[in-house]
């Protein structure tokens, strides 16, 4: 189940990355994109849990990191814009 979890969360940081692009253009997704990173780095964090060779490994450390990223950054943008609203 965890190697399922790893795959498809992957999978989806891949996603949520062309989400963040596409919601840079309408910042009324901004906010979507923020929660689904959230609960995407939870999810990847439990996909540690399915490592069974240095690929899955590797695969897991890159889902954190994407994850992470695009929290930040949606973070900082959505902040400076309620900032000089």
């Amino acid at each position: 189940m965890a190697r399922i979890i790893n795959y498809w969360s992957f999978i989806c940081a891949l996603l949520f990355v062309v989400f963040f692009f596409i919601a840079f253009y309408h910042s009324s997704l901004l906010n979507i994109n923020l929660c689904l990173a959230s609960i995407l780095f939870f999810i990847s964090i439990a996909g540690f849990f399915g490592i069974n060779n240095w690929t899955s490994a590797l695969r897991s450390i890159l889902t954190v990191v994407i994850s992470g990223v695009l929290i930040f950054v949606t973070g900082v943008i959505l902040f400076t814009g309620y900032l000089f609203s």
